[in-house]
């Protein structure tokens, strides 16, 4: 029987190698976004033609996901990956203000955890802060180091207007309380010319917004399943509890609308939205448990956002 949903995922599978053989990366990416709006076709017809009831998965359904989709996660946390990965952010920035890295010397990194990538600035010559919400993620490795690491609130912050070159967060924007208020104030401790970058995710409505994967390991699992029903899965599996708390549950649209608001304050030098399609076929499957939470499906396939900003002069 003609299957036409196996019939697209074929012929956008084709289209994918046929492209990669022949084209160029830097060309193959100009064609990212038509690959992907094949590949999101389907699910994106079933998503909208869904009913808009509420809908939600029974526990029985969550006992035989859990088991289809084993823990996996490639990011590591131990000493080493930390310190890499502090590195390696320290090199993404310098790299971003290449042309004018003399002039930029003082960093801030707001939701800093370990502070390893503020560490990793400052022995590149830059005075870098870092700030989080709590010390229990501080390195003694990076406070012996000699960086700056302060608990202080990123929609409160105790610095003088204008005090930063360049301000930065990663993995962060998701979690604060009101992200709104912190890009206030980063814009504030900036300086007229200076920077802000963000990079942050997964965002809530995308295949692991809840960030439970070591818990609950089925992509999507805030929209299959009642939070409550999660919680009790948890408990009687005796799994990790999962932190809903620490969430801000901001949409994809919810961010573009905050970007939009602070045009006038803060241009944009660098903009991306990474997209995560790995698990379309849960929302082309239960269609109508996405649809009654969320009118806008791109909200659902976004995962992360990178934006780099240049504070604009006041005249």
């Amino acid at each position: 029987m003609f299957n036409p949903a196996k019939n697209l995922k074929n012929k956008t599978s084709n289209i994918k190698s046929v492209l990669k053989s022949a084209i160029p990366d830097i060309f193959l990416a100009e064609f990212k976004p038509v690959v992907n709006g094949l590949r999101t076709f389907s699910a994106r017809k079933r998503f909208e033609n869904a009913p808009k009831t509420p809908a939600w998965l029974g526990r029985d359904m969550l006992e035989r996901l859990q088991k289809q989709y084993p823990f996996h996660l490639e990011y590591s946390w131990d000493l080493e990956h930390r310190r890499q990965r502090g590195e390696e952010r320290a090199n993404e920035l310098i790299r971003m203000i290449s042309t004018r890295a003399e002039d930029i010397k003082n960093f801030l990194e707001i939701g800093c955890y370990d502070g390893m990538a503020s560490c990793a600035l400052s022995r590149m010559g830059k005075a870098t802060t870092g700030i989080d919400i709590t010390t229990k993620g501080f390195s003694e490795e990076v406070v012996k180091a000699g960086t700056a690491l302060l608990q202080m609130d990123a929609c409160d912050m105790r610095f003088k207007d204008g005090q930063f070159d360049f301000v930065f967060s990663y993995n962060s924007f998701e979690h604060f309380p009101r992200p709104d208020k912190a890009l206030l104030e980063a814009a504030r401790v900036v300086r007229e010319g200076g920077y802000i970058y963000l990079f942050f995710g997964p965002l809530y409505m995308s295949p692991l917004g809840l960030h439970a994967y070591k818990t609950i390991t089925v992509p999507y699992c805030q929209f299959l399943f009642p939070g409550e029903m999660l919680k009790e899965f948890a408990a009687a599996g005796n799994l990790r509890h999962i932190e809903f708390e620490q969430l801000n549950y901001w949409s994809l649209e919810d961010y573009r609308r905050l970007w939009k608001r602070f045009s006038g304050r803060l241009r944009k030098v660098k903009y991306g939205e990474g997209a995560d399609l790995s698990h379309l076929n849960l929302i082309e499957k239960y269609p109508s448990c996405f649809r009654n939470k969320t009118k806008c499906f791109d909200n659902l396939i976004i995962s992360t956002i990178e934006v780099l900003f240049k504070k604009r002069r006041t005249e």
